[in-house]
């Protein structure tokens, strides 16, 4: 299922990526105006079509958040970092939108290394207090880890419901049933 999945949503990302180009063009290009309804439905479609395109902070005459010119942006990556964001979401809701452990797994992994990567970021970007020497991988570590077990361990003892049941199972089978101590992993609960 994992590999499958991989495959689909490389494939569906970069044919996005493809459309959004195509569409960038076309919307760039004047077709002549219109008149009267047609105009306004034209003007309409197109505005609505520059947003999704182009970002809805960006204006169209501005070419600062292009990653690469359009006539040399190479194929299969994105012309501006917008299409990068809504490929991967069309993409991702498609293709690992339905739930299963696998999709599950893979989504909690992303999503652990999509926070540290936004907090390398905002140690590069000097957000403070990301960007204090202190707080260096190094010294914040122990920090962050004792943080993340003394949560999980709090849950689990005051709110088993809200953990995903394999954790809850494993955690039962270390804390609860095994006797600490003894060879015997009969213990009582």
């Amino acid at each position: 299922e994992h590999s499958i999945n991989l495959a689909s949503f490389a494939c569906l990302y970069k044919f996005l990526l493809a459309s959004l180009k195509v569409l960038s063009r076309l919307i760039r290009q004047d077709g002549g105006s219109g008149d009267g309804n047609y105009g306004i439905i034209r003007h309409l479609i197109k505005s609505v079509l520059s947003i999704i395109i182009n970002g809805p902070f960006s204006s169209s005459s501005s070419s600062k958040q292009s990653i690469h010119p359009s006539s040399t942006t190479p194929a299969g990556l994105p012309q501006h970092p917008y299409h990068a964001f809504l490929a991967g979401t069309v993409g991702g809701y498609i293709v690992w939108g339905r739930y299963s452990s696998v999709n599950y797994q893979l989504i909690l992994y992303l999503a652990s290394r999509i926070l540290v990567g936004c907090i390398k970021l905002a140690r590069e970007k000097g957000i403070r207090p990301f960007s204090w020497k202190r707080l260096a991988f190094k010294n914040s570590y122990p920090y962050g880890a004792a943080v993340i077990w003394g949560t999980v361990m709090m849950l689990f003892e005051e709110y088993p419901e809200v953990l995903h049941p394999s954790l809850r199972r494993s955690m039962d089978e270390i804390y609860r049933f095994a006797s600490f101590g003894s060879s015997s992993s009969s213990g009582t609960r």
